[in-house]
């Protein structure tokens, strides 16, 4: 999950969500409930959610070869993981003679439409955004429509309306799916006794769906396990979050895992815990990780962490365009996911990672996209 911007927030959000009770087993002496079929059926999940993708997951190949010599404009937020996924368009376009233009947004809250309207000005064959919520784009996507420029948003929860051609990519199915995958692994991980406060920015829906489906698959296999979410501001990263995460542990010495909801919340924390005296009394996990994150899990300092093939999703933004420009259905790359896992201390050296430590998902992902667009 990646580059979310800034929402209509009227205030600091800084509140702390309990949800359910006490988790514990009868072996700890506690009162708690798991539910031993469905911990067996994460557990199940788990050994398979281990495994290395074989693919791209997409095979349907589009009509006929793509048209060349397209301008693809592209507003990039500030998140390092934005960055990697527009290399992804770039390397993409070059593969069918297309340019992409990638813009810089600032960190301000006017900054993802300014970022738009110098898109619209490129004059460009299609623009692709992620993360802003449409309500914020109103005014750029009415302009983009007029002018007849086909617009693609990932990374939101917003539906496909008039001027948008698709917003599946890394949509709801897409983060949910990250969700009941680091549930499932803390059910089968946690002997029943696990209180998850899960870090993350409930004021970017595609970040609610991450907490709500990690919220329903570990209490479906434990009840009475607690989670307890604890909302950030973008401007909180690296900054008031890790102070967070330790004030909320302090609070409550229950807690015992800490997950983020993606993985560059996690800046400057482990030092927080470090000074605080609480290394090693939390688990640490979430969705998309960073390189530190994947260096922590090789170091052994970090639990458990869902792969995202940003690369991929940039060259999936790139072939949904080859289809719209093809006159090609959308419906099957709609419904089609990225190549993902789940990365642990044991099984990170073995996972496909480039040469910045960003998960990949499929190292041969270049020769089957042009096999699928019939250039390779």
């Amino acid at each position: 999950m990646i580059n979310f911007k800034r929402p209509l927030l009227a205030a600091t959000l800084v509140s702390v969500l309990a949800v359910t009770a006490a988790c514990g087993d009868s072996d700890a002496g506690t009162t708690g409930t798991v539910d031993v079929a469905a911990v067996n059926q994460a557990k199940a999940a788990v050994a398979q959610l281990l495994k290395n993708p074989t693919g791209i997951e997409l095979t349907e190949p589009v009509s006929k070869r793509p048209p060349t010599g397209k301008l693809i404009a592209v507003p990039e937020s500030p998140q390092p993981v934005t960055h990697v996924k527009n290399l992804g368009i770039v390397e993409a376009g070059k593969a069918l003679g297309w340019r992409v233009q990638v813009i810089p947004e600032g960190t301000g809250p006017e900054d993802a439409a300014k970022a738009f309207d110098q898109a619209l000005a490129l004059k460009p064959d299609a623009i692709v955004f992620s993360g802003t919520p449409v309500a914020l784009l109103r005014a750029q996507l009415e302009r983009a429509k007029a002018q007849g420029v086909p617009v693609l948003g990932e990374s939101i929860t917003d539906p496909v309306q008039p001027g948008i051609i698709s917003t599946s990519l890394d949509g709801v199915p897409q983060v949910a799916q990250y969700g009941k995958m680091v549930g499932q692994y803390v059910a089968a991980h946690s002997g029943g006794k696990a209180h998850a406060a899960v870090f993350t920015i409930s004021g970017y829906p595609i970040l609610t769906t991450f907490t709500d489906n990690f919220r329903q698959a570990l209490t479906s296999a434990c009840p009475s396990c607690k989670v307890t979410v604890v909302n950030q501001q973008i401007s909180d990263l690296g900054t008031k979050t890790p102070q967070s995460v330790v004030s909320t542990i302090q609070r409550d010495p229950s807690v015992n895992w800490a997950i983020f909801s993606i993985g560059d919340l996690t800046l400057g924390v482990p030092a927080a815990l470090r000074a605080a005296g609480l290394t090693g009394k939390v688990k640490i996990g979430g969705e998309t990780p960073s390189p530190a994150n994947i260096a922590a899990l090789k170091a052994g300092t970090e639990e458990v962490w869902t792969g995202f093939a940003a690369t991929i999703l940039g060259w999936r933004d790139v072939d949904m365009l080859v289809r719209h420009f093809n006159g090609d259905s959308l419906d099957t790359a709609n419904t089609t996911l990225l190549p993902t896992q789940l990365i642990t201390k044991d099984n990170v050296r073995s996972v496909p990672l480039d040469s910045n430590g960003y998960y990949v998902g499929y190292p041969g992902y270049a020769d089957a996209f042009k096999k699928l667009w019939k250039i390779g």
